[in-house]
């Protein structure tokens, strides 16, 4: 009997140290950033301040119909709720992305500015995939910063590539400093 109640004590110590331990890498791992809180109206707000509080998210799992970083993200739910941590006024899904903002060619794009891809099924021409313009250095150098159901599973930094660049769509700008 004796060894069986320091076999249980021992096995309810391990575990309550791995809960522990689990729920440690848990509140680490998945915070909730929070953006610099700025008085600038939108029209001021440099994308630099939005692409620094999204690398902030690398790494936070998707998850379908998500826009909570506690939960995950999917795609839309990561562009809303970057923009809207800054106060823009922005649609939760993706193919409301393409009423928003200013269309600019692709090769104008400046990072900040919204991607817009369709979705990975062939012959399709509905939005289904968007992201943020990370960097433009020309056509060997474009990587937009999203939320991936794809190997990555998560948001991510990903250069455009052919599959990229034969979904792709269009770029939308909200943010009015880009136009300088």
């Amino acid at each position: 009997m004796r060894n069986f109640s320091i076999s249980l004590i021992i096995v309810f110590c391990l575990t309550a140290m791995a809960a522990s331990n689990a729920l440690a890498r848990k509140s680490t791992r998945h915070h909730r950033p929070t953006p610099a809180r700025v008085t600038l109206n939108n029209d001021t707000i440099p994308a630099d301040s939005i692409l620094h509080f999204a690398q902030s998210l690398i790494g936070v799992r998707y998850r379908s119909a998500t826009s909570d970083p506690l939960r995950g993200f999917d795609c839309s739910g990561f562009v809303s709720y970057v923009f809207k941590s800054f106060n823009f006024n922005v649609p939760r899904s993706s193919c409301e992305f393409i009423n928003v903002g200013e269309k600019i060619r692709l090769e104008d794009a400046k990072p900040g500015d919204i991607i817009l891809f369709t979705g990975t099924k062939k012959h399709t021409h509905k939005i289904g995939h968007i992201g943020i313009v990370f960097c433009n250095d020309g056509v060997d150098n474009f990587t937009f910063i999203h939320s991936t159901s794809g190997k990555e599973h998560g948001v991510t930094i990903t250069a455009m590539d052919k599959n990229y660049r034969r979904r792709y769509v269009q770029i939308v700008r909200i943010l009015k400093q880009n136009d300088v």
